[in-house]
């Protein structure tokens, strides 16, 4: 993930025709635990292996999503207030995730299906639930977490699923990140540390 924290209010641009009407999209996130290298040479060999020539994604974004928060115009100021009274109340130890078997999804359109890593993580289901929950009591409508995934890259080409040997890493804090759609660039507008009672807020994740 990117270090850089920025203001939700520095975000309000001219729409570029590149990108969608509603190009500002917010959700949470786990980072890669410092994996990325690795994460990376597994995507080569499964990219080899399948004959694919996809552009990866860089590895500062590797992420697991946890919730979407919503896709805007601009980013309203209650979402990071809300985001961060939900975050406050999350009690959980950093744990492992492990990344197990490679898979192509769907996705929305048949040039670009994302190819990803699965996870897997009791607690990285009981952090999703338990964020799912907080956001919704907060006011916001958010997307529960599903299927935990890493994508690794977009290709018209479906790979074979197969399971390769494990990469653990281990999770002690999660993330709002604001993605610009059609830009490909994520901005951190808040951290938080694993079960860290003294937190006030959200902190760069230096």
């Amino acid at each position: 993930m990117s270090d850089s924290d920025q203001s939700a209010f520095d975000f309000i641009e001219p729409l570029d025709p590149r990108r969608p009407k509603r190009p500002e999209y917010v959700f949470t996130c786990i980072g890669d635990g410092g994996a990325g290298p690795e994460i990376a040479q597994c995507r080569e060999w499964i990219k080899r292996d399948n004959g694919i020539f996809a552009k990866g994604i860089p590895i500062k974004r590797f992420h697991i999503s946890l919730c979407g928060i919503g896709n805007y115009i601009r980013i309203p100021s209650y979402v990071s207030f809300a985001v961060t009274r939900a975050a406050e109340r999350i009690d959980l130890p950093s744990f492992e995730v492990v990344l197990y078997r490679a898979v192509t999804f769907p996705g929305f359109r048949p040039d670009r299906r994302p190819t990803v890593l699965l996870a897997e993580s009791k607690e990285l289901r009981e952090l999703g639930n338990m964020l799912f929950g907080r956001l919704r009591q907060e006011g916001l409508k958010v997307g529960e977490l599903v299927t935990p995934h890493m994508t690794l890259f977009y290709s018209a080409r479906a790979i074979r699923p197969v399971d390769i040997e494990p990469i653990r890493f281990r999770a002690d804090r999660f993330h709002l990140i604001h993605s610009e759609r059609g830009l490909t660039k994520y901005n951190v507008l808040g951290s938080w540390p694993n079960n860290d009672p003294s937190s006030e807020g959200p902190v760069s994740p230096h």
